[in-house]
């Protein structure tokens, strides 16, 4: 039998019975792990542990007599991490900690992640299967609770940690752990993973991308629907300002990752904005310098996004599975205005702009995605019809040619814990449906997956939620023939 000192689990959406049917896998699945999770257990490994994870989804993926039950009566370990970044993990997350106390009731069972931060309080107060939720950023915090957990000391002293005491009350430490550099962190050692090699292969399959690459930490934006944003990270890991990796250590991670795995491409975990725009073009010369053949997957957070940086973008990667993407979200001028007034005096997205970028992606051939949403605040009818209009001009213009590189994707929007609207809905105008954390986990329980992971959790004034679901489906399946058109042939790569 197998031992193990920690073992760190990627829970499903849903907890799923056993069948032998090979049902389609969807992409609400959400197969993706959190890209902290290899760097908690590359730390764990440096420190004397012996560290495995488990993707959940992509188990029952490869294998639909999957049992997590039954493989954990298969291995001893003493310490159980899942991860809860993710709010669409809510119910998955609760079910895999029950399972894993039903078959080893004397292990520790800790949560994190962004949605395990926000609600540890009654994560704790609500779910007796849970031992603990370490907030924040959690490599060192859950380092030293392991070897306190090892040595069977107190945990009084262990940073960013919620807890029961051995009298059972509730304990707060404080949040004092935000990493200064990520450079001594590695957050590709996927061999700690069980199925490596098939994870990064459906992860491309499924979900669109082959690897999730961490760029950085923070973020200086506060867009409406976002928990991720410069205030939500202030309150949840007391992050107060962005910290970048350097350059070199991101070309390090490239060749070891293609050496061990050969992806054909990565999505860069943080986004470009003119305050940052010198850092990419460092990354991407050295890119070019070390000849690193990989495609590349972009997004763009605010603008301007200038010509010469698709054309060093175009220099760097291979086109087959590179990208841009940017996410204004609605082109409603008066919506942005009223988004910029009320969070985010950044949130700009002038459709002149947005234009210049279709421009040259198209002088370019670079693949360039434009999420729209529809249920935005602010937003009423004629905006969703403008919106329409431009979904419908790029549609006529690119959408019936062997290859255009405009895609416009849609989707409905969950207003996540710690974003603005979802701290005051009140000011956006909008009403949430479900405000603790055990209605959560039942909505996302009963709501079955989809190409759409997202849980519509509230209502505009004049639009409910289920209006906002099939307006986006609306929308997304009416511009579906860029969709197929921009990725059904590549034309080759001019000469430079």
């Amino acid at each position: 039998m197998k031992s193990y000192d920690v073992l760190l689990i990627h829970p499903p959406r849903v907890v799923k019975p056993i069948n032998n049917k090979r049902s389609k896998f969807k992409r609400g699945e959400y197969l993706f792990i959190p890209m902290g999770v290899f760097s908690i257990a590359d730390l764990l490994e440096k420190g004397g542990f012996g560290v495995k994870i488990i993707n959940y989804p992509l188990e029952q993926y490869l294998n639909r007599n999957w049992s997590l039950a039954d493989f954990l009566k298969n291995i001893n370990f003493d310490v159980c991490g899942i991860d809860l970044h993710w709010i669409h993990n809510a119910n998955g997350a609760i079910e895999v900690a029950r399972i894993v106390k039903k078959v080893n009731p004397h292990a520790n069972v800790i949560l994190g992640g962004f949605s395990a931060s926000y609600y540890h309080s009654e994560l704790l107060k609500y779910y007796k299967e849970i031992d603990g939720i370490i907030r924040g950023e959690g490599e060192v915090p859950f380092l030293k609770y392991v070897q306190k957990i090892n040595k069977n000391q107190s945990l009084d002293s262990v940073p960013n940690l919620s807890y029961r005491d051995t009298s059972k009350h509730i304990k707060v430490n404080s949040l004092s752990y935000t990493a200064k550099t990520l450079d001594d962190l590695n957050f590709i050692n996927v061999s700690l993973l069980n199925n490596a090699k098939q994870y990064l292969e459906y992860s491309r399959k499924i979900m669109g991308i082959s690897l999730n690459l961490p760029i950085g930490r923070g973020c200086p934006f506060n867009c409406p629907f976002c928990g991720g944003g410069q205030r939500a990270q202030q309150k949840l890991t007391g992050r107060n300002e962005v910290v970048l990796r350097s350059p070199e250590k991101i070309i390090e991670d490239l060749h070891n990752i293609l050496d061990n795995y050969k992806v054909p491409s990565v999505f860069f975990g943080h986004g470009t904005y003119p305050a940052n725009l010198k850092y990419w073009k460092k990354l991407f010369g050295l890119i070019q310098k070390e000849k690193i053949d990989i495609s590349g997957d972009l997004e763009i957070w605010r603008l301007p996004f200038p010509k010469e940086m698709w054309r060093i973008f175009e220099k760097t990667f291979a086109r087959r599975y590179s990208s841009i993407s940017i996410s204004p979200r609605t082109l409603s001028a008066k919506v942005q205005q009223k988004i910029a007034k009320t969070c985010d005096p950044t949130f700009k997205f002038p459709e002149s702009q947005i234009n210049d970028l279709i421009k040259n992606a198209n002088l370019s051939q670079i693949l360039l995605r434009i999420w729209l949403t529809i249920g935005l605040p602010f937003q009423n009818r004629f905006d969703i019809l403008k919106d329409f209009h431009f979904a419908t001009k790029c549609l006529l213009k690119y959408g019936n040619s062997n290859f255009k590189p405009i895609t416009i994707m849609s989707e409905p929007y969950h207003i996540f814990p710690g974003s603005p609207a979802h701290e005051s809905p009140e000011k956006f105008k909008i009403k949430l449906k479900f405000n603790s954390f055990p209605q959560i986990v039942n909505i996302f329980k009963r709501t079955k997956p989809s190409y759409f992971y997202n849980v519509i959790n509230y209502d505009k004034k004049h639009f409910s939620g289920g209006f906002i679901r099939y307006a986006n489906m609306l929308l997304f399946l009416s511009t579906a023939p860029m969709l197929l058109t921009s990725s059904s042939k590549y034309p080759k790569k001019r000469d430079k």
